[in-house]
């Protein structure tokens, strides 16, 4: 079997790579059994939330790197490569190793009738293990309380800012989001960002039914921001009995801080010394996240804001680096996303707005995005793919900022298309 033939295998899966996730348990600790119980090899974090568990779970494992740990790092999805959710120590999984991987779970998977999902955490826990990781960082699929990553006995658990995100599986009120992902609060230590009233409630009161101790930002917790510009942050971030200052955070965003702050309390949780957190603090990275490359005497910027919360804080990070800066923005939404409260968001920035859709087959068609435009916004064009839409961004009346938004995998195709590369090595370098 070829490294092409192993991920389609995967792929061609139930639910596959776009179709979303199956929830449920029974098929995951099926294959895990099957494996030899690998989650049980190592210490778990896992990260959930709405909005930034992936950088949460980035900057972690490069602090956990940093201390001198063999760390495990699940992610997803992934922008251009599959091997981008799997990485060791920074580096991604090899594509013979994802070939192993795949002819292990061999006819368990279709025994099973697990999903892409399910096999890809499967085979990620079985690799930390051969690899022999003594942390694994696991970033929750969707929700928590059903997901495949909610398996062992983590030693910290995080949960980063609850929003309106896939209602039509988790629940339409913050609350009902909030218990699922809750679910993740079963051992160890649980670190919580701030939270709307009626989520915080639910994380409270979760986490003392199962007698886990619980952290939060704002009254635990506290992050204070010293100096933000285009080269990093720097920040100070406090706890029960302890206090880092100052903390240079690679990560561009405003949003950054909080959830730096949910990593180093999260580090500090696992015996994590300063100095390690310091360096893994300002060497983390994580494309598409408020991402800002210089482009043609102006700013490209790359976040794969892809709810209303995240293009809240998008326009809250255009806003604090870029000030009044006209905007163009370039925008594709999957079509089970809501497109016109993301809209809606963006429009007070936009000088014009560029519609496109992205190679995922949900990929909501620009003529059915442009219905959900608001009225007031003008300058509205339509581009037939990502490529010829920053083509278009570039041309007058062009912006000093163009921002690309909308869906990770927009993301994935203009990085593709930036880089000449579907490489993660060679297109992204190491997060860590």
């Amino acid at each position: 079997m070829t490294y092409a033939e192993a991920v389609a295998r995967l792929l061609a899966l139930r639910g596959g790579e776009h179709a979303g996730m199956r929830p449920g348990l029974e098929r995951i600790e099926a294959l895990l059994a099957a494996l030899g119980h690998p989650e049980r090899r190592y210490r778990l974090v896992q990260v959930g939330g709405t909005n930034g568990k992936g950088s949460v779970a980035a900057m972690l494992a490069a602090i956990l790197k940093a201390g001198g740990h063999r760390v495990g790092l699940y992610t997803s999805p992934h922008l251009v490569s599959f091997r981008e959710r799997i990485r060791v120590s920074g580096e991604p999984i090899s594509e013979d190793s994802v070939v192993d991987g795949v002819e292990a779970l061999g006819t368990l998977i279709a025994r099973l009738d697990a999903t892409m999902f399910e096999a890809a955490t499967a085979l990620a826990l079985d690799h930390f293990a051969h690899e022999a990781v003594d942390v694994a960082v696991l970033e929750v699929g969707l929700g928590g309380r059903l997901d495949a990553t909610t398996v062992g006995v983590p030693a910290v658990s995080v949960v980063t800012r609850i929003d309106l995100d896939h209602q039509a599986v988790l629940g339409s009120t913050l609350a009902a989001i909030a218990a699922e992902k809750a679910a993740i609060i079963r051992a160890g230590v649980a670190i919580v960002a701030s939270q709307a009233p009626e989520a915080m409630a639910v994380l409270l009161r979760h986490a003392a039914a199962v007698g886990v101790p619980l952290l939060s930002a704002g009254r635990d917790l506290f992050v204070t921001v010293e100096h933000r510009d285009l080269d990093g942050q720097r920040i100070g971030c406090a706890g029960p009995g302890w206090s880092l200052s100052p903390l240079t955070l690679g990560m561009l965003g405003s949003f950054q801080p909080e959830n730096a702050l949910l990593a180093v309390a999260a580090a500090r949780a696992l015996g994590v010394g300063a100095a390690a957190i310091g360096q893994g603090l300002a060497r983390a990275r994580w494309p598409g996240r408020f991402q800002v490359l210089a482009r043609d005497g102006g700013w490209l910027v790359l976040d794969g804001a892809h709810n209303p919360g995240g293009a809240r804080a998008l326009v809250s990070s255009l806003r604090d680096y870029f000030g009044s800066t006209a905007v163009t923005f370039v925008v594709g939404i999957l079509r089970d996303k809501d497109a016109p409260a993301i809209l809606a968001e963006l429009a007070p920035l936009a000088r014009r707005l560029i519609l496109t859709a992205s190679s995922n087959p949900r990929a909501t068609d620009p003529p059915a995005l442009r219905a959900a435009v608001p009225p007031a916004v003008g300058g509205v064009e339509l581009a037939a793919s990502p490529v010829e839409a920053l083509a278009m961004a570039g041309r007058p009346p062009s912006a000093p900022v163009v921002c690309v938004a909308g869906s990770l995998s927009l993301i994935g195709d203009v990085w593709r298309h930036l880089a000449g590369s579907d490489d993660p090595v060679n297109m992204m370098g190491s997060p860590f």
